[in-house]
């Protein structure tokens, strides 16, 4: 048995387990039929070359001609479906071709010593005339990465072709290395890791991967060597010798295989052991981090320690979801701030694929085209290329609990377009995996700080009540038997002042009660529109100089939110009052209920409620602080109001937002999930509902 026998078995073995792996592949593989017979076809001539060499018969001499046609036939398919073409009249040259190699095999001409010439003629014109159709794609390809891609499978179609036309040589009596069958091999192979992962295969990830196969396949080799050699002619002791070697490797297998790729990543691939290295160090981090600045900064820091990326971001959701904002990064960015309603499309592929790559974007544009029915797919993909550029990213990883999206991470690398093989990106994967789990559980622990912080406040406020209130009620008593009206007019009016002093701070106390207390709110189903006209017509009632307009405008089709209308019509009166006190010159106070989708949640709703004013602005300065306890611009506000506005719409999952120009006018609104998502409700007002619904 020769070599080229030898290796047209070995290629035989190794494309039949090629087609294996992708025709059972449990993710969806692009042109899985076509690819899979292709490589079935290769098998089929690869198999017949080694059983009519072996036998040297008539008959495996004539499956070996049929051969060259089923694979002429399936490479043809193949390459039509991955270009997209249909080469019309090469089919209708290779049917003719192939139709005149089947009368050949079947009649006594096969048996003649030129009858091979004519299906290695079809099989080896059937694959250049491929690879010249390869080739144009090349040159036409209009974005960097398809045309790198497509170049490599031309060169490696080129040479597989060369080195199968040269083995025919010792058929014609020359001698010359056979290394067609193993190339031809290695190029399937090549085209398998294209079309499994739509991206440019990494060479130095495969020839890693090559590596680490041979020098294993080595140490078994010499394992075994060894034990035929010492063991000679005695099949009894080698049957036993052998279990034991299969036994001991079976143990040292996984172990010595990481060693080897450890071994080959620091000789071979330092920027990728690098990046391994520091990623491993940060996940060993972050199992004692729960603070968003603390996680941020150390991915960045162990990010730029890799020396892989020139540009990375961190990009958080906002508490009340509106928006993500950038929370760090390398490099710069043109994107501070990205609103959920204009990066609905780029929010919707993160939350949906986990990981978006520029280059499978850009490819997806390439295979949509131009048709009108596709147009919808391509502005979406236009859109979203554009977003990633606009963010300096090649890759993006999305932060996903459930169907939330907490946030991403980009990721580029400028010096080239193609800069993270696929292992890589794994890694990266692992570790926003591991950074959507710190994100859950910062959330959970802010959670249970906050309600640490009110139950303190609470035993405060309750001994603040009982050491203040009764000498409060004293000091009154007394003020009121004084009679202000039997005494002067000086003396009186100091009285007064003492009576009234004495009210406004039984009112100061009374309202940060509430505010401390334990939400007390019910959970039923309440209708925000007729909370919203309500308070629309109160405000409409009370004395305003000069006069104040007021409009109220109700969206159609409101879901009805769980909560409680009293509590809500109170938060909806203070903004209302704050909103005309800042309007002294008189304007229009807007009070607006719609309904939108929950940025956060997809299908489901949400009903937002805005209070605008035309007023006088609040400076950035001040906006930052409108809910602190005890904050206020009035000469007599307590400060207490919207931080107890806030408790309530946080009850009943919501929260509060600001939007100020000064000189134009404030906007202060907030949304609460409808009936169906009550499951997003927190603190108290989820322990009511729980209640209620058992």
């Amino acid at each position: 048995m020769g070599i080229q026998t030898q290796s047209a078995l070995i290629a035989a073995i190794l494309l039949l387990a090629l087609g294996i792996n992708v025709a059972f592949q449990e993710r969806r593989v692009e042109h899985r039929a076509a690819f899979t017979a292709w490589v079935g076809g290769a098998f089929f001539y690869n198999l017949t070359f080694f059983l009519h060499a072996v036998s040297d018969s008539d008959f495996w001499r004539r499956l070996l001609m049929l051969s060259g046609v089923v694979f002429a036939q399936v490479c043809l398919r193949f390459f039509a479906r991955y270009l997209k073409r249909n080469f019309t009249a090469a089919r209708t040259a290779t049917n003719v071709g192939s139709a005149l190699v089947i009368v050949l095999l079947v009649t006594d001409l096969g048996a003649s010593s030129w009858a091979g010439i004519p299906p290695s003629v079809l099989a080896l014109g059937v694959y250049a005339y491929c690879i010249v159709r390869l080739y144009r794609a090349y040159r036409r390809a209009p974005a960097r990465v398809e045309s790198v891609r497509v170049g490599y499978l031309v060169v490696g179609g080129v040479i597989s072709w060369l080195f199968s036309a040269l083995d025919l040589l010792p058929a014609a009596g020359v001698t010359f290395p056979t290394l067609g069958h193993l190339l031809s091999t290695l190029y399937v192979y090549f085209w398998m890791q294209v079309i499994q992962r739509s991206r440019l295969l990494d060479l130095k990830e495969l020839l890693g991967r090559v590596l680490a196969l041979v020098i294993l396949s080595v140490a078994v080799a010499v394992l075994y060597t060894g034990l035929v050699v010492w063991v000679g002619e005695s099949y009894g002791l080698f049957f036993f010798n052998t279990i034991v070697a299969s036994v001991v490797l079976l143990l040292i297998l996984e172990p010595l295989k990481r060693a080897v790729e450890l071994w080959l990543g620091r000789l071979l691939f330092r920027e990728t052991y690098e990046l391994e290295a520091q990623l491993g160090r940060l996940r060993i981090e972050l199992a004692n981090v729960i603070n968003l600045g603390d996680l941020v900064d150390r991915v960045l820091k162990r990010l730029q320690a890799s020396r892989r990326v020139t540009h990375a971001h961190v990009f958080m959701l906002e508490a009340g979801g509106r928006a993500y904002f950038r929370a760090g990064g390398i490099g710069p960015c043109d994107v501070e701030r990205l609103d959920v309603v204009r990066g609905r499309t780029l929010l919707d592929a993160l939350r949906r694929e986990k990981v978006l790559l520029l280059e499978n974007v850009e490819q997806r544009l390439l295979d949509v085209g131009d048709d009108a029915e596709a147009s919808p797919e391509r502005e979406r993909l236009d859109e979203v290329r554009a977003q990633l550029e606009a963010l300096h990213a090649n890759l993006a990883f999305a932060f996903v609990s459930g169907d939330r999206l907490l946030g991403w991470l980009t990721v580029r690398d400028d010096r080239t377009r193609e800069a993270f093989s696929s292992a890589e990106i794994g890694l990266i994967a692992g570790i926003t995996a591991q950074c959507t789990s710190v994100v859950e559980n910062s959330e959970i622990i802010e959670r249970l700080k906050e309600r640490d912080r009110l139950s303190v406040i609470g035993e405060m406020a309750t001994g603040m009540a009982h050491e203040i209130r009764n000498p409060l009620g004293a000091i009154k008593a007394a003020a009121q038997l004084l009679d202000p009206g039997a005494m002067d007019t000086e003396e009186g009016e100091m009285v007064e002042v003492i009576i009234e002093e004495t009210d406004r701070l039984n009112l100061v106390l009374s309202q940060f009660l509430d505010y401390a207390r334990p939400f007390r709110g019910g959970a039923e189903p309440v209708d925000l529109a007729r909370v919203v006209e309500r308070v629309a017509t109160l405000v409409r009632a009370e004395d305003h100089e000069p006069p104040i307009e007021v409009v109220a405008r109700l969206g159609p089709e409101l879901p009805p939110v769980m909560g409680d209308a009293d509590q809500l019509t109170q938060v909806l009166l203070n903004l209302s009052r704050n909103a005309c006190d800042a309007m002294p010159e008189g304007g229009t106070l807007t009070l607006e209920v719609r309904r939108e989708r929950d940025p956060t949640r997809p299908g489901r709703w949400l009903v937002e409620v805005r209070v605008t004013d035309t007023g006088e602005g609040v400076p950035d300065g001040i906006r930052a602080n409108l809910f602190i306890p005890f904050f206020t611009t009035k000469k007599q506000g307590t400060g207490l109001g919207l931080a107890v506005s806030q408790r309530i719409v946080q009850h009943h999952g919501g929260a509060l937002h600001c939007d100020s120009t000064v000189g134009k006018g404030t906007t202060m609104s907030f949304a609460l999930p409808g009936h169906d998502a009550a499951d997003t409700l927190t603190g108290e007002h989820r322990r009511l509902l729980a209640a209620e619904t058992a």
